[in-house]
């Protein structure tokens, strides 16, 4: 993926930028040092961090997670390599962690990777300059599929009251720690049923956060899902149907510096209309069903209570749609 930069200023930045990419791509397989990256580009860590997700509409650690399950997937391909094997390979604890990271990349396992020869592609970014004419390049599209929902069971985590996303997800936090061995590698979203504007009023960068109803779910799996309740928790059934899922680039911020989650959802809701018209057969259906938001944790984030919404390092938004007849 080539991202282009305007103007002979840029030059020597573009070129450590990409000597920058380079040693995370040399490193792609374990932990990338992100700080060592950040010297090779001459600038603080959180200055490379936020100009690469500016530049590229997507955080340093989704492109890391997308770039490991685009190589684990060609590997898959060379030979007969083994998933226990691969997952240990790209830092998984186990294969069946891998396995449901590699499914909610690529949209299917990887038996049927391996059996189809088709996988979602991934290629290295890369930045040239160009001098002669030519726009700023904020970033290709972001990935958007569709998904269909259906028999999943979730545990669910509630609060109302001002900034309930955080206090329904440490809720989230604190139950899978004390019962979960491979809580951060399951998918958890969560919805805001009478939305986050109750009184009807539109989002706006720098509003205050008012008091509002908002849901934390997680996936289960199995037996799990079979009672009402698993290891005290509520359970229900997962929302149903098919829904649009799209990253959500986190480039929107505050006067303050703060990531301003809604702004960015508004942008990333206009590349899933253009997205669904290209597709054609499907419609919105947003006054039937909710939209759901899906967070990425950090592994420091699950491990560290004290760290709260620093440590999202990835949104996807899920609007739901419908065949047309």
């Amino acid at each position: 993926m080539l991202y282009f930069i305007r103007g002979e200023k840029g030059m020597e930045w573009i070129s450590k930028m990409n000597e920058a990419i380079g040693y995370i791509e040399a490193h792609i397989k374990e932990k990338p040092d992100y700080e060592a990256a950040a010297k090779i580009a001459n600038c603080s860590l959180s200055r490379f961090q936020s100009m690469f997700t500016f530049v590229t509409d997507i955080t340093l650690s989704e492109y890391v997670r997308n770039r490991r399950m685009a190589l684990a997937a060609r590997r898959l391909l060379d030979g007969g390599i083994k998933i226990i094997d691969l997952s240990a390979e790209y830092g998984y604890e186990s294969p069946e962690a891998f396995t449901r990271a590699f499914q909610a990349f690529h949209g299917v396992p990887p038996t049927s990777v391996r059996k189809l020869g088709i996988f979602t592609d991934y290629p290295p970014f890369s930045f040239r300059l160009q001098i002669n004419g030519g726009n700023f390049n904020m970033g290709t599209k972001p990935i958007v599929r569709i998904e269909d929902h259906s028999n999943e069971r979730v545990v669910a985590f509630a609060a109302n009251c001002k900034a309930p996303e955080t206090v329904a997800g440490n809720m989230l936090r604190e139950w899978a720690r004390e019962n979960l061995s491979d809580y951060a590698a399951r998918r958890s979203f969560g919805c805001a049923p009478k939305g986050h504007h109750p009184e009807g009023g539109e989002h706006h960068p720098d509003e205050e956060e008012g008091e509002h109803e908002y849901v934390i779910y997680m996936f289960l799996y199995g037996d799990e899902g079979k009672e009402d309740t698993y290891l005290g928790a509520n359970v229900c059934d997962a929302p149903k149907g098919l829904f649009l899922v799209s990253d959500v680039a986190l480039n929107e911020h505050n006067s303050d510096g703060s990531v301003d989650i809604g702004s960015s959802m508004q942008s990333a809701g206009g590349v899933m209309m253009e997205s669904l018209k290209e597709m054609g057969g499907y419609e919105f259906a947003l006054d039937e069903r909710l939209h759901m938001e899906e967070q990425v944790f950090s592994k420091e984030w699950w491990e560290n209570p004290d760290i709260t919404d620093a440590g999202l390092i990835g949104f996807k938004m899920w609007l739901p749609i419908k065949k047309t007849a």
